[in-house]
This record gives C-alpha cells, structure tokens and sequence, in this order.
C-alpha cells in the first residue's frame, strides 16, 4: 500500500477483506492496515478498512492513531473523513453503553423497590412489637399501682367525705338563670353559658371586592405564581435517584465501580467516563440549569480588583526594559534621574 502500487493496493484490499483477513491485525511497531492507509493518504483504502469495522482508535507503538499520521503528513481530506468517522462511532459506542446504563439502573429500581416494601414491613413488624411491649408494661404498672392503692385504705375514706354535688357559684354581676332555662337546656343537652361567654351575634366583615362578578377572585388575594417566565425557575427533574441505593467510586486503576446497598457489586459496569455515570445515577446532585442572579450589589470603585495598589513601594520605572537604557533620549534620562533623586530623597 504505496504510492507505486496504484488501484492494486484497493483491489488486493477488497480480495483480503473478501476471504476474511484481520483488518485490525499490527506488527511490531503497531502499525495496522489503516494507520499504512493514513500515512499514505490512500482515502479509498481508508473508506473501505472503516466500512469493514477497522479500529479507527487503535495506537502503535508511538501512541499514534491513524488521524494523527494523516495530520502529520498533511493529508486534509484522509484527516477530515477520519474526524468524521470518529466522532459516528464515539457516539454510536455512547449510546451502546448509556443504553446498558438504563438497563441496570431499571433493574436497580425495581430491586429498590422490592427492599424498600421488606423494609417497610419489617418496620411495622417492630413498630408492632414495641407497641404490644409498651402496652403490656403498661398494664402491668396499672395493676401494681391498683395493688399498692388496696393497702391504704384512708384513700377510701377520703373519697367518700368529698360531697358529691358541688354547686357552682355564680360570678359577681351575672344573672342566675330561670328554672325553665335550666330545664330547657337540659333536655337539649346544651351547656350552660354564662353572660359573658355569649357568643356574638353580629355579622362578620364582608371581604372587600371590588368586581361586579361574586365568581371572580378577590382583587387583594396578592400571590406569586409557580412560574414567574420561562427559564426562571430549575425544572423538575423526573429522573429516579440511587443515592441512597448505589454507591459510586473508583477502583486502584481509576475505573468506575458501582456497589449496591444488599446485593453487593454490579458487574459489569458500563464503559463511560466516571462523571457521566455520576451524572446519570445522582440526578439531584446536578446544578439547576439556570440560577437566579444573587451577585447584584453596589461596589465601590476602590474595591475593584486590580493588579497592585499604588503606593511608594513600587516605582514606575520597574517595569522598564534595562537594556534599553543608553538607547533613551537625554530628556527622559533627565526626568528619570530627577524622579530617582526625588524618591532617594525623600526615603
């Protein structure tokens, strides 16, 4: 695969891929057929190599990948084709692996939600126990306080001189009512009241109005909607969340390994970046897409940032180029040693 072999090299391609040769195969400097293709700017070779299923990731021995030789060698039309095919396969193999991502998360889901029902019940189970412990208890030190009471038997005699009927008295002002108001009140079994706890009898404040229409709302019913404008307030997010279920982390070589909080580790764990996954299992835990502006305050101009503070630590003439100095005008050497005697003097 040459400059010299001309459309042979295509031909002889399409008869090795025809009998089922190994297009990913490399030799010792791990080179492969498409990295041959790349550095040669051979373009019809590179589209039939990416169409059979090559490796367009695959690294030699220099950690060199195939797009990275046709950029080497200034093949513009090999390296844009290549980009193209990368970034079709990158995402094909996202998806691929965000597809398995959803399929244990389901999983998880459900077997979270099997626990949670057994640890549901388990809870009333012990929730029912301690109850049934409290009452018995409870029913104990009643029937030892009724034993201890029957040894005192003054208590009793106590409770007998206590008359049975007290008289209420009637408060200094308040008129005793009539008999048959005492007697009408029995049979209806209302309370008696006194004058002063009468309840009032006027007409409660009408709520003020001002529409004709009694349907409408009242005008001073102020209240902030749930939606101010779009893009304002954080949308929900409908995503479930494992937090409390899966436990994220990393192995001794930077992988991502997922535990679950009974069935021990899950295996095996989709092939994406370790922040995706975090993304994916910890909905909650990611930023609201637009927060509300909080930075908005009054600043003086003194307070602003800036490089350094004027002072008389630092002289002008600091960042002055020294090798410029014979090349000045006598003028501004002048101005430049008037101003230096000046700061020596006055140090």
């Amino acid at each position: 695969m040459n400059k010299e072999s001309g459309p042979r090299a295509l031909e002889c391609l399409q008869y090795l891929i025809g009998k089922g040769a190994d297009i990913n195969v490399q030799n010792q400097g791990g080179t492969s057929p498409l990295h041959k293709a790349a550095s040669e700017g051979r373009l019809n070779c590179i589209v039939e190599l990416v169409a059979a299923g090559a490796d367009v990731h695959a690294k030699d021995a220099e950690g060199q990948q195939p797009i990275d030789l046709c950029r080497i060698w200034a093949h513009r039309s090999c390296a844009r084709y290549l980009s193209d095919a990368m970034w079709k396969i990158d995402k094909r193999n996202f998806a691929r692996e965000m597809h398995k991502l959803n399929q244990i998360k389901s999983e998880c889901q459900r077997s979270e939600q099997k626990f949670s029902k057994i640890e549901k019940r388990e809870q009333e189970l012990l929730n029912i126990a301690a109850f049934s412990n409290w009452l018995r208890r409870k029913q104990q030190q009643q029937l030892r306080d009724s034993a201890e009471r029957m040894h005192f038997p003054e208590d009793r005699a106590k409770l007998v001189a206590v008359p049975k009927k007290e008289v209420a008295k009637i408060p200094p002002g308040e008129k005793k009512p009539s008999g048959h108001a005492q007697h009408k009140a029995k049979i209806n079994g209302e309370p008696r009241l006194s004058a002063t706890a009468q309840p009032l009898t006027g007409k409660s404040p009408r709520a003020w109005n001002a529409s004709v229409n009694p349907a409408s709302p009242l005008v001073t019913d102020i209240f902030r909607p749930t939606t101010v404008r779009l893009g304002t307030d954080p949308e929900a997010c409908g995503d479930h969340d494992f937090s409390s279920f899966l436990f994220l982390s990393k192995d001794s070589h930077g992988q991502p390994v997922i535990d679950m909080a009974y069935n021990g580790r899950l295996s095996p764990v989709p092939n994406l970046p370790y922040n995706v996954i975090k993304r994916s299992l910890y909905p909650h835990a990611r930023p609201i897409r637009l927060k509300m502006p909080q930075g908005f305050k009054p600043m003086h101009i003194f307070d602003v940032k800036r490089k350094r503070l004027p002072s008389l630590e630092h002289r002008w003439t600091d960042e002055m180029a020294v090798s410029l100095r014979e090349t000045l005008d006598p003028a501004f050497r002048a101005t430049l040693t008037a101003h230096l005697s000046a700061i020596n003097y006055g140090s």
